[in-house]
């Protein structure tokens, strides 16, 4: 299992006694503790002590509570004091919610603000490793021009979830078969990228709402499957 570099003291210093900024440390320390959930590594309800994680991962404790609060903010962790962190019940289905929430917001703003004249900067998408990911970049920058800023700050958060949850060592972990309409979902993200260079915001909306559409579809053909052999089989 490959280690990070490992801190010989539990800091409060900008960086480590190595060099190494800590905010990497802790940007590390969650991407990799993210995977091992998502990929059943760390099974649900596994009970793991603070000191543990931290010499399995070979750093100090400081960048494993860092890395805690964001996965707590996604309810993938629970962190009880006296017992340590506890792996939560997460489900596929509420994966499938995060993509929901955010087809709803797509298809009715929650505009609160005056709309922003932000242009789409492609940039954004060069990290995304899931088209999952290329989604949300693009449905935040719709939901600021719309003048919903609060409600693109929330699906921010959820990026980096979604963006791993759709690769595909984790789908399939999940038993979810990523490879199924993979083209057309390209197709229809490639074209919102357009609709979004272009600054045509409603455009990009709607190609938004048809990928939000097909993605969550694939844990549904995942399940259809199962059921099928079932029956096959019984």
């Amino acid at each position: 299992m490959t280690g990070l570099l490992r801190a010989d003291s539990d800091t409060t210093s900008a960086s480590d006694p190595l060099g190494v900024p800590r905010n990497l440390l802790r940007d590390a320390v969650f991407e990799r503790m993210l995977r091992s959930i998502l990929c059943g590594e760390y099974r649900r309800g596994q009970r793991l002590r603070l000191d543990a994680l931290a010499d399995d991962m070979r750093v100090s404790r400081t960048p494993v509570r860092e890395a805690l609060v964001p996965l707590e903010a996604l309810r993938l962790v629970i962190v009880q004091r006296y017992v340590g962190v506890v792996i939560a019940p997460w489900t596929i289905g509420q994966m499938v919610e995060r993509t929901r929430i955010a087809q709803s917001m797509l298809v009715d703003p929650p505009t609160s603000c005056a709309r922003s004249d932000e242009p789409f900067d492609p940039a954004v998408l060069r990290d995304c490793l899931s088209e999952a990911g290329a989604f949300v970049e693009l449905a935040v920058w719709v939901l600021r021009r719309s003048g919903a800023p609060v409600s693109a700050d929330w699906l921010r958060s959820q990026q980096p979830v979604l963006d791993v949850f759709h690769t595909d060592d984790i789908a399939r972990a999940n038993g979810i078969d990523i490879a199924a309409d993979w083209t057309k979902r390209m197709q229809v993200l490639k074209a919102a990228r357009t609709a979004a260079l272009a600054d045509d915001v409603d455009l990009c909306a709607v190609r938004l709402i048809e990928l939000s559409e097909l993605l969550i579809a694939l844990p549904e053909r995942f399940r259809s499957a199962e059921r099928l052999r079932t029956v096959e089989t019984a």
